[in-house]
């Protein structure tokens, strides 16, 4: 004879949890091979009085009998109930809760049983209560059995929305929250059937609680308290994919057969311990769905993992497998005869030649915006124009030009399609230039620090001089747009580079104030950088104004579409500089130092949902390095933006014999911000040759697990510190270093070596 009333599960207790006064609850029980019926009864104890009502017997399947009622408690407080069978032949038992609980399945009893409960509340505002099992559990204090069901019994008395801003796996960053929510927020929820409340237990030190996104995407977070013994467990895959966002390492999938797992949800986690054992006798009931495929995860002392399940499809659009070189437009090799047209002219395409001869499939370049006084191309004066010096003569268009090579209706039409950004940029230039290069815009005349097409209308010079500027501007985006159509014909994808953040005195703050955070004076209120990190010590003032997020939300991100659309018009795949910074960002008062700065909450996923909208497919590399938290990687990994690895900064590991970059990542031998491989290996293997050292860690990157990989240009030529492109934090002396053609010719048996040894690798 088997009964079963489970008040987790909806198809027994529907709604689940806490109830509001007067909410009709539908209550059921399965009866199965048990004699004839002559009533169930339900009794229920509330408001100091016993009530019993009679159910009805209902239509079954699999040979299950079911009863069922709707019973609608007035008033607020506690309600008891259990259930009473009488059969025919007179006999009569009770089915209620198990000992010690007062939720979950329950058992039969032949003498008055346990009572379920049930909590009738009215709306108010309750404590988050899960907290108090869970630091119980995770400080030691409480076994994992036993906080696990304490978590259940207080989800079945509080109201649901207690579960819907936060649960466990947020316990180790406040900032981890999975944001998939379109409408509702970029908040991880618990739904409110009960029956999507699973947690699971392994012995007493391992703990593990899922979650299911509104939108579906479902996470995983394992814990083990103890402090003597690391812990292995099998978890079911429940989706394509899996990324692990405490650490961001890989996982290993194994199959059911190779765990000789029978398909019995009791038995679908094990540990290493009990794997030759009874594990139906060893595991509790752990809830877990049943898979093909498992997850095996290993557990060090008082560690965690949290696991996010997703499809391989997501918003990303996938990079090809390939070998690339990273090398900025100023650090290119040009002769006397080519300084005239300067980067973007002849050495440029001489560039993409070489390229394509040696087999290299990506090319990334630095920002192409105009640079700051300090040649910065990551503190621009504008998101959006493009640097003319890269132009040299090429980007001068006067009257005769125009008529001679025909290009007067192809400038009125870049005119009107680029006007949103294009018209307030050569008014700023224009204004700028008669104020002087070293005078911000927020020091300029009164009627100067607004943007107001009237300043340039109502003066000939400044029209004068903003007509140089947009012109320029149109000789940039045609040798630009000819310069990718010419890489993309020879199979050579170029990759962009998008700052987060613009300057302060930039034609960008100046005719938009109201997207940033500024003072009345236009000067910034705070200003972003980050604490200490692998690039600098001491933390980093970066000086630009941090976004005001909230009114660019207002807008649907309107700014950064159009920022972003004209990034995928130049760019085949675009890298988006401290991607952090779209999870939380670093804001420091003005005038402070780092120290003083402070995490606050970045758009989330929601500026990316959007901008996948409207897109599509995002070719986007997310620049991730830094202080990485589980909500960084928690936006990466439902972003589904590959990520960067960097050979330089893996954990304390030897790169030299061998590389294995984290998943989903492109992998670098370095940066514009770090030093050179050979630097590199001077310092890190001062008694071995650091050319050769470096030729060998830069064969790792290429052979390396990552499908795409990428050299600087000074590591494929041998080069030390000397030709390093930047040092973070230090103003003067950087971005200076230009390639000579004789080592770049030098560097192209190299650079096909290291392509035949990826192609392979791919093969």
């Amino acid at each position: 004879m088997k009964m079963l009333h489970d008040t987790r599960s909806t198809e027994y207790r529907n709604p689940f949890g806490a109830v509001a006064p007067n909410t009709s609850i539908r209550l059921a029980i399965d009866l199965v091979d048990v004699p004839e019926i002559a009533a169930v009864t339900l009794r229920v104890w509330a408001d100091c009085k016993e009530t019993l009502v009679l159910m009805h017997r209902a239509e079954t399947e699999d040979g299950r009998v079911r009863y069922e009622t709707t019973y609608a408690p007035e008033n607020e407080g506690t309600v008891w109930y259990h259930f009473i069978i009488a059969f025919q032949d007179g006999s009569v038992v009770r089915y209620g809760a198990q000992d010690g609980v007062t939720g979950g399945e329950g058992c039969v009893r032949d003498w008055e049983p346990p009572s379920f409960q049930l909590t009738v509340h009215k709306p108010t505002a309750y404590p988050l209560a899960w907290y108090e099992p869970v630091g119980a559990y995770l400080s030691g204090r409480k076994g994992a059995f036993d906080a696990v069901e304490t978590v259940k019994t207080l989800h079945e008395q509080y109201p649901a929305s207690l579960y819907t801003d936060a649960f466990p796996w947020c316990l180790g960053d406040p900032d981890c929250t999975f944001t998939t929510c379109e409408d509702v927020g970029p908040e991880a929820t618990l739904p409110p059937d009960g029956s999507e409340l699973r947690c699971f237990t392994i012995g007493e030190d391992v703990c593990g609680f899922w979650c299911r996104s509104v939108e579906g995407a479902t996470l995983c977070a394992v814990f083990n308290t103890s402090f003597n013994e690391p812990r292995s467990v099998y978890v079911p895959l429940v989706g394509e994919e899996v990324t692990e966002l405490v650490g961001g390492y890989g996982l290993e999938i194994v199959s059911a057969e190779d765990l000789d797992i029978s398909g019995n949800a009791d038995e679908a986690a094990v540990t290493d311990e009990i794997a030759d054992t009874d594990r139906a006798a060893l595991c509790p009931k752990l809830e877990y769905p049943v898979s093909e495929r498992y997850v095996h995860v290993h557990l060090w002392q008082v560690g965690w993992v949290l696991l996010h399940f997703h499809d391989h499809q997501r918003l990303q659009k996938d990079m090809e497998p390939g070998l690339g070189v990273l090398a900025h437009l100023t650090s290119l090799p040009a002769d006397e005869a080519q300084e005239a047209t300067s980067a973007l002219g002849i050495p440029a395409f001489e560039f993409v030649d070489w390229l394509a001869d040696a087999g290299v499939r990506y090319w990334q370049v630095l920002p192409v915006n105009p640079t700051d006084e300090h040649g910065s191309p990551y503190a621009g004066i504008s998101a959006f124009a493009g640097n003319d010096l890269l132009l040299g003569s090429e980007g001068v268009i006067d009257d005769a030009r125009l008529e001679k090579e025909g290009l007067a209706e192809e400038y009125q039409r870049f005119c009107e399609r680029e006007a949103d950004w294009l018209d307030p940029y050569a008014c700023f230039m224009a204004i700028r230039q008669k104020q002087g290069d070293g005078v911000v815009w927020q020091d300029w005349p009164k009627r100067f620090r607004r943007f107001d097409r009237k300043l340039v209308e109502g003066d000939a010079k400044l029209a004068k001089a903003a007509e140089v500027c947009k012109r320029a501007q149109f000789a940039f985006d045609r040798q630009w747009r000819a310069l990718k159509s010419y890489a993309n014909e020879r199979g050579v994808l170029i990759i962009g580079d998008m700052p987060i953040y613009v300057s302060g005195d930039s034609a960008d703050v100046w005719a938009n104030p109201q997207l940033f955070k500024l003072g009345s004076d236009g000067k910034p209120e705070a200003v972003a950088g980050c604490p200490p990190d692998a690039f600098a010590e001491e933390g980093q003032i970066w000086g630009n104004p941090v976004y005001d997020w909230d009114e660019l939300r207002s807008s649907g991100y309107a700014w950064w579409m159009r920022r972003l659309e004209r990034a995928f018009q130049f760019y085949d795949i675009l890298r988006l500089d401290h991607f952090i910074g779209f999870s939380r960002y670093f804001k420091i008062p003005a005038g402070e130092k780092a120290s003083a700065g402070s995490y606050y909450s970045g758009p989330g996923f929601e500026l990316f949902q959007q901008a996948f909208k409207r897109f599509g497919a995002l070719p986007i590399v997310a620049e991730d390095l830094g202080t990485i938290t589980p909500g960084v990687r928690c936006l990466v990994s439902a972003c589904g933006f590959p990520g960067m690895d960097i050979v330089q900064f893996v954990d304390g590991n030897d790169p030299l014999p061998s590389y294995v970059p984290r998943p989903e990542r492109v992998a670098y031998t370095g940066t514009h911000d770090n030093q050179t491989l050979v630097g590199y290996c001077e310092v890190r293997y001062p008694e071995l040759d650091a050319v050769e050292a470096a030729q060998d860690i830069a064969r790792n990157v290429a052979t390396c697990s990552a499908p795409v990989a990428i050299v600087a240009l000074q590591d494929l030529m041998g080069l030390g510190n000397e030709a390093r492109m930047n040092v973070p934090g230090v103003a003067e002396g950087n971005w200076t270093w230009q390639a000579c053609s004789e080592d770049l010719k030098s560097a192209t048996a190299f650079a096909r070596e290291l392509v035949e040894l990826k192609n392979a690798t791919e093969a």
